[in-house]
């Protein structure tokens, strides 16, 4: 169990850090998110050994202390490029650099405070950095913008882009709410979901689909329009009940595969969703690590 996210609480090594990100990069393409790639569905130009080799490249630069945090976010997604030439990680870079950069540079004590605070003073080359991986990754349907493009590399306080971008990206949203969506709503979902369900694959993917019911995917949003993002949380709602209502495992996953067949056909991908997921389950999973080992003692 987690009591709030006091990252002072937490020892100081970084070797747990890393490996609770690479086991949610794993359960990433483990659990079946509809829409998203997984081991046995990948999509036409991307498969879960692509997502797993992001990981991998990621994991070298993400975890070097010494980085600020403009050149962690931009030099992580450089070192994912040279063997992968598609967007696999940038939502999940950005989420986890101000994670890492908290646990190793913040003064604060919890952090989402940590993460309001290093949002509030990253510098100009903090945003201009950050542009530059945006750019470099170039992610679909981010086109362009009339205020504040990231191809200009504006020089403008970091806070200031995060906030343009909060309205159609729920990724920069975070970076405006400290984390809000994560750390309230996302992983006590998580904890709350272990004390009734013991297949952690089919936990993740009930709390996908919560989270895709709540949060309408601002990445389906760009792509297709308000209206095919509502539907699609509305979808994951009408799903949910019906899973929750029989807790039949096998008939849950059916169901859960049935959504994803549907979603791939349309070309549907709640990507946005599913960097929301893999950011909490690293949290969860760092803090309880942590937990168990306090428990031990």
């Amino acid at each position: 169990m987690i009591n709030g996210y006091d990252i002072k609480s937490l020892d100081s090594d970084f070797n747990k850090l890393k490996s609770s990100y690479l086991y949610a990069c794993s359960k990433d393409i483990e659990v079946i998110k509809p829409g998203n790639v997984y081991i046995d569905s990948p999509h036409k130009d991307t498969s879960s050994l692509d997502y797993l080799r992001s990981a991998h490249d990621s994991s070298k630069i993400l975890f070097n202390k010494d980085l600020s945090f403009g050149n962690r976010v931009y030099l992580s997604v450089k070192e994912t490029r040279k063997n992968t030439h598609v967007n696999t990680n940038l939502g999940i870079i950005l989420l986890v650099a101000p994670i890492v950069q908290a646990f190793c540079k913040s003064e604060k004590k919890e952090l989402s405070s940590a993460i309001n605070h290093l949002v509030k003073e990253a510098n100009y080359n903090d945003t201009k950095y950050i542009c530059k991986a945006i750019n470099l990754a170039n992610p679909g349907g981010l086109g362009t913008r009339k205020n504040l493009d990231t191809r200009s590399l504006p020089d403008v306080k970091l806070l200031d882009i995060m906030s343009e971008s909060s309205k159609y990206d729920r990724i920069s949203y975070q970076y405006t709410r400290g984390f809000e969506d994560i750390l309230r709503f996302i992983v006590p979902n998580i904890i709350e979901k272990r004390k009734s369900i013991e297949n952690t694959d089919v936990l993740l993917s009930i709390v996908f689909l919560e989270t895709l019911a709540e949060i309408p995917d601002t990445h389906i949003w760009r792509k297709f329009g308000e209206k095919i993002a509502k539907k699609t949380s509305n979808q994951a709602s009408d799903l949910i009940k019906i899973i929750l209502k029989d807790c039949s495992y096998s008939r849950a996953i059916r169901q859960i595969c049935a959504l994803d067949y549907e979603y791939k056909n349309k070309g549907i991908n709640p990507g946005t969703t599913a960097d929301l997921l893999l950011a909490s389950i690293m949290i969860e999973r760092v803090f309880s690590l942590s937990h168990k080992r306090d428990c031990d003692k």
